[in-house]
């Protein structure tokens, strides 16, 4: 062997060890890079929060392209290197996310990988219709109606409360709910119910029957008076004249009735005409003795109480002051001059008002 060939040899565990060596800082210079950038927090959209979804099934490459386009991270290729570097590749959670300030790589990857997903706040009104609450979740993209209905349509859940119950119209609790996009319409379903039941105790359900009511005939009552007033401290004088007409066999008259049956056949365009009052419905309390069939929507807590804790009064006519409040009266004829009073008088002095303008006009 030549002193030049013995040389070489003798320098190749050299030349290897130095090339692995370089390899080793490149290595450690690329992974350095990389855990440097995923410490600098960032923010690249414009508005004061973002909120992105990722769908389900897709991959790593394809969510971080996602964030990418909408300013939540940056530089596509560390981002992947960063998820292959820590082993979490295959770890995103479907669903979708808030961002509301500048965040580390690392942050937005704990985020998607958690699952810490985006909550929705969906407030369901007192007093909405069962078909009214379905479409405002199926509006605000919470599923199709056809499992909304299917879901309405299922009592079990009450079954124990009410055995005559043909649909959850009336136990949908109307309160504030937090609820991610991927909630199904079932569940969404159940969470009213559960916190109607939370609230509707064994122990107002006992008050319930001192005062000779089922839990059905109650919460259709609370409807009643939920529907007829905005102003809760009328609740429990509006239950009282409704006891007080029922203990009577006095018919109820209440217009909201007319608007439910009006509204079940798809008939009701915000006005009610006195051949309204005539519509033959077991709904309809101007034609029909008694409660109607079942609620004519969803009672919140005070009408709930109201109606198993009514105001100890002789009430028995009741009239808007169109002032958000009514007039209570005991008697027909004092009824009839309030009603003079605050709706005959009012209309015909408005009506004096207009011909006396056109007058002047002309």
């Amino acid at each position: 062997m030549s002193d030049a060939a013995a040389a070489r040899r003798r320098q190749r565990p050299f030349l290897l060890a130095a090339g692995g060596l370089l390899l080793l800082v490149a290595a450690a210079t690329v992974v350095v890079r990389i855990l440097l950038w995923a410490s600098i927090p960032y923010r690249g959209y414009g508005a004061s929060f973002a909120i992105i979804e990722i769908p389900e099934g897709a991959s790593a490459a394809r969510a971080l392209g996602i964030l990418e386009r909408h300013g939540i991270v940056q530089r596509f290729r560390l981002a992947l290197a960063y998820l292959r570097l820590t082993g979490r590749t295959r770890d995103i959670k479907a669903g979708e996310y808030s961002f509301t300030r500048p965040m580390t790589p690392g942050e937005v990857f704990d985020k998607i990988i958690s699952g810490d997903v985006h909550y929705h706040r969906i407030t369901v009104v007192e007093g909405s219709r069962a078909d009214e609450v379905v479409a405002q979740f199926v509006r605000a993209g919470f599923g199709p109606e056809s499992e909304y209905l299917e879901a309405i349509s299922d009592v079990s859940a009450i079954a124990d409360l009410d055995d005559e119950a043909v649909d959850l119209e009336g136990y949908l609790f109307p309160d504030t709910y937090s609820i991610h996009k991927k909630t199904p319409p079932r569940t969404i379903v159940g969470m009213m119910v559960a916190r109607f039941r939370e609230l509707f105790q064994p122990s107002w359900i006992g008050m319930a029957r001192q005062k000779g009511m089922t839990v059905r005939q109650a919460v259709t009552l609370a409807s009643l008076v939920e529907r007829e007033t905005a102003v809760p401290e009328e609740n429990s004088l509006v239950a009282s004249v409704f006891h007080n007409r029922l203990r009577l066999r006095m018919r109820l008259q209440c217009d909201p009735t007319v608007i439910y049956a009006l509204a079940m056949r798809d008939a009701f365009d915000g006005n009610i005409r006195r051949e309204d009052l005539r519509i033959d419905s077991r709904y309809n309390t101007y034609r029909y003795y008694g409660l109607p069939p079942g609620p004519i929507g969803s009672p919140g807590a005070a009408a709930l109480r109201a109606a198993i804790e009514p105001a100890d009064t002789r009430y028995l006519y009741f009239v808007s002051m169109n002032t958000g409040r009514h007039f209570f009266s005991s008697t027909l004829g004092e009824h009839n001059r309030a009603v003079w009073e605050y709706q005959k008088k009012p209309f015909r002095l408005r009506r004096l008002a207009r011909s006396r303008d056109a007058r002047r006009e002309n």
